[in-house]
């Protein structure tokens, strides 16, 4: 259980909140599915951490990224016209380049090119990795990107969504480190699963509450769920928590690199987008459905999940359907059952009336993790897994695996992340 005080450092990110200013001084942020972004397109509009900003595609692929406010007049550049590569805007024809410079200043009639090199905008640097853009926040100097167990090769064999979520971010982040909820929540889409697919794994999922182990780590957090199986050994699956927005779960088929991104941007304080996926370095296809639950239902690419109304219609909730047999009424997809669960928490859900239970200590280490870091931070101390971190961390895959009595989980994941 958290304070009240201590839930509002974990949640507030908007203005000059600590949490806030932690993740825009130390950690790439993700904006957008790089699909989304198509050259010469409109520009989109982005918002994160309480403030609006402006993202465009230009002729040459590379992408440029800016407060939304044209520094002419404060015209917002989401109107702008993409001009091969730059915005202008329509108001007075001003024209910006993906890298933030004035090329053009129609209404300055003395000496232009050099009044156009004087002008500041506010714009930020951008990297493109597995499948997602990512804006630095924190000055147009960005220290290096991580290495991500899903970018590289494995990006030719992956599949992404990205769905708006009207609550707390946090609220996103520990659903996806809080394992044990996978076999009651989405006990109908995994039972589906298990009948289309050949896959022990499914069937060990459905398995009882999980007990839970935990251990932080150079990037964050690494949580093990280990749960006995019939014949006396133990099926483990670790999630890494790569702080403080992204997840990585394994998928629960056996591959030597393969596994579930879910990756958060925190849009306000009541807000944020989630990004969803599965990467393989192995050319099988996509698993099967990837969570659609209904075959008449096409979700909107960029709402993949969509969540339905509000308390006062139950966000959409079948009843019918789970009168039916379906568990939950929520018959789209599976990530409309979480975002449904956690916006139904509210916008901000206040921890410190929760009664945590055994199986929730993965979800109380983060918070500590995370509270320990914004008092690192504050100390001047670069928090876990900082893009600041003078040597480069290579954040580990996510891992499922099967061991014997008298053998340590530890070592057995030790020994995969070496040979991986």
């Amino acid at each position: 259980m958290v304070t009240k005080d201590e839930n509002e450092r974990l949640t507030r990110v908007e203005g000059d909140a600590p949490m806030g200013r932690m993740i825009r001084e130390n950690y790439w942020i993700p904006f957008a599915l790089s699909s989304h972004l198509t050259s010469c397109d409109a520009p989109m509009p982005v918002r994160l951490l309480g403030e609006n900003y402006v993202a465009f595609r230009g002729e040459n692929g590379a992408i440029g990224f800016f407060d939304e406010l044209c520094p002419h007049r404060r015209a917002s550049l989401t109107l702008a016209r993409v001009e091969g590569d730059g915005m202008r805007c329509i108001y007075h024809g001003w024209k910006i380049d993906e890298g933030g410079c004035v090329v053009d200043a129609p209404t300055q009639t003395v000496r232009a090119e050099q009044f156009a090199k004087r002008v500041p905008v506010m714009h930020f640097p951008v990297r493109e990795a597995g499948g997602l853009a990512w804006v630095w926040l924190g000055g147009t100097q960005a220290p290096a990107f991580p290495e991500l167990p899903f970018e590289g090769a494995v990006e030719d064999n992956s599949w992404l969504s990205v769905s708006v979520a009207p609550c707390n971010w946090l609220q996103g982040v520990e659903g996806t480190i809080d394992s044990v909820h996978a076999g009651t929540l989405h006990q109908t889409w995994l039972q589906n699963a298990a009948r289309m697919q050949d896959n022990s794994h499914i069937g060990l999922a459905l398995a009882g509450p999980p007990t839970y182990e935990t251990e932080a780590a150079p990037y964050g957090l690494q949580a093990v769920a280990l749960r006995p199986t019939a014949d006396g050994r133990t099926y483990a699956r670790v999630t890494q928590f790569f702080m403080p927005l992204v997840c990585v779960v394994p998928f629960g088929r056996a591959r030597p690199l393969e596994g579930s991104v879910f990756a958060f941007a925190p849009v306000d304080d009541n807000n944020h987008l989630l990004f969803y996926g599965y990467y393989s370095d192995e050319p099988q296809g996509l698993p099967v459905d990837m969570g659609v639950v209904n075959p008449d239902h096409q979700p909107d690419p960029r709402d993949f999940a969509g969540v339905r109304g509000h308390r006062g219609n139950l966000w959409g909730q079948d009843r019918a359907l789970l009168k039916a047999g379906h568990h939950t009424g929520f018959g789209r997809t599976l990530l409309e059952e979480d975002l449904v669960v956690q916006t139904s928490m509210g916008p901000i859900v206040d921890r410190s009336k929760e009664c945590l239970s055994s199986s929730d200590v993965a979800v109380a280490h983060a918070r500590k993790l995370l509270l320990d870091a914004l008092t690192a931070a504050g100390a001047g101390d670069l928090p876990p897994g900082s893009a600041h971190t003078p040597t480069a961390v290579r954040m580990p895959n996510a891992l499922e695996f099967v061991f014997d009595e008298g053998v340590e989980w530890r070592d057995v994941v030790v020994t995969l992340l070496a040979d991986g």
